[in-house]
């Protein structure tokens, strides 16, 4: 049996990882900010850990372990204006830089570090991300996390502690955050589904899918010191999505409909909600080969049958 660490131990990723790798018998730690108390997940112990700046706390709480997952970070949260960089700044960065010389003080073999495609940028309009694209982060989240990217392989360039870099686009899964449970949502509950017309491909990765590849970054001989994008094995659309979670939900056919994209932005930004349907309508291709070829990975599930059981175990669809 083997320790392993998970930071950010009540966020979703990091839930189903926790699960994962007490399912396969190992001593589980999450650390978490702290704040009320929810409990730690079956199996595993939590530890609070405040701002994650504290060296001394993070280094005790991570000794002897084989691996540190780091999923912690300062992701979903609407904009604060002026103050966005700082803010991830001391969410993403500090905290980064602060475990990765924990990990460096007290043997851990690897930290794996679980940071964003949006660091690629926010948009493809030619080839798919792969990890061979440079980092062209737009938003203050992207460049946090490309900062604590660099930070970490600066600080565990050499030593008995190495990293590996992980780079997921949008994860989905039974009752996931984010975009995916909001497009849900619309096609579950909208009286018109106005997004059939959102054909530009997309990649994702499911929950299960991830935390897989994360298990295998954190321990592969050929993961040690870079950096992968990775992602389910095929692109799918918004259009895809909604009309399977419609299906899935009973709605009558009548009611997903495509509508112009000139329509649909004049709408969005009547709502207030330009930088989403920005994103939305924007292609996104991820290719993950390099992960695949470098550990012989695989995706579990194709994608499709991977959003179509996501949307029959979502939280509310109808029992079949």
């Amino acid at each position: 049996m083997s320790k392993f660490v998970v930071t950010g131990a009540r966020g979703y990723v990091a839930r189903h990882l926790i699960r994962r790798l007490v399912a396969d018998g190992h001593e589980v730690v999450g650390l978490t900010r702290g704040g009320a108390a929810q409990g730690a997940e079956p199996g595993s112990r939590e530890v609070a850990v405040g701002d994650y700046s504290d060296e001394a706390i993070l280094a005790h709480a991570v000794s002897g372990a084989r691996a540190v997952f780091h999923l912690a970070a300062r992701a979903h949260q609407r904009s604060a204006g002026e103050d966005d960089a700082a803010l991830f700044h001391a969410a993403n960065v500090v905290p980064t830089e602060a475990l990765a010389r924990a990990c460096a003080a007290t043997g851990v073999t690897r930290l794996v570090m679980a940071s964003s495609i949006g660091v690629l940028g926010n948009r493809t309009d030619a080839a798919a991300f792969s990890d061979a694209t440079p980092p062209a982060p737009v938003d203050p989240y992207a460049l946090s996390k490309a900062l604590a990217e660099r930070r970490v392989a600066e600080l565990l360039a050499e030593g008995g502690c190495d990293y590996c870099i992980v780079r997921p686009p949008l994860v989905y899964g039974p009752g996931s955050p984010g975009n995916f449970a909001g497009l849900v949502a619309i096609a579950a509950k909208a009286p018109l589904i106005p997004l059939a017309g959102i054909r530009a491909p997309r990649t994702f990765i499911h929950v299960d899918h991830l935390v897989d590849a994360l298990v295998v970054a954190g321990s592969h001989p050929a993961a040690s010191r870079r950096t992968f994008v990775v992602a389910d094995g095929a692109d799918t659309s918004v259009a895809e999505i909604v009309r399977t979670a419609a299906w899935t939900f009973g709605r009558e056919r009548w009611r997903v409909v495509a509508i112009p994209e000139a329509l649909l932005r004049t709408l969005a930004v009547l709502a207030g909600q330009r930088t989403r349907i920005d994103k939305l309508l924007a292609p996104l291709r991820v290719d993950g080969a390099g992960f695949q070829e470098a550990t012989g990975w695989r995706p579990a599930r194709p994608t499709s049958e991977a959003i179509a059981a996501t949307l029959r175990d979502w939280p509310g669809a109808p029992t079949p």
